[in-house]
């Protein structure tokens, strides 16, 4: 919930609402959109969807982004690496390779001084 919210209580009943286990699994019904939910990672409709089973998998693997500022830097170069790869301008090794250079270079760049 966002420290700018000016009514945490009504933004955290509505989270608590939506992401109940049968408001999300009708969420994902309808829109197709994978439910934050790990109750929901063994429930047939998930199960038997081969995009979802493949995210709720995944999902084993991951970790909450850093909260950190050089983590904007991230974005753009990722977002370009993606379009190059999916439209077969480059292949995925060389514009990951590139993107992360930037990145790095981006860091160093706009964020050298932070830790000093």
């Amino acid at each position: 919930i966002s420290t700018f919210s000016k009514n945490k209580p009504l933004a955290q009943e509505f989270i608590t609402f939506v992401n109940n286990y049968d408001n999300a699994k009708r969420r994902f019904e309808l829109t197709g959109e994978v439910p934050a939910v790990t109750k929901l990672v063994d429930d047939p409709v998930i199960k038997n969807d081969p995009g979802a089973s493949a995210v709720a998998m995944q999902s084993i693997h991951a970790t909450s982004m850093p909260s950190i500022p050089e983590m904007n830097e991230v974005w753009g170069p990722a977002n370009s690496a993606l379009q190059l790869i999916a439209t077969n301008k480059q292949d995925a090794k060389s514009a990951l390779d590139s993107a992360v250079d930037s990145i790095n270079m981006q860091i160093e760049a706009n964020h050298a001084m932070m830790g000093q």
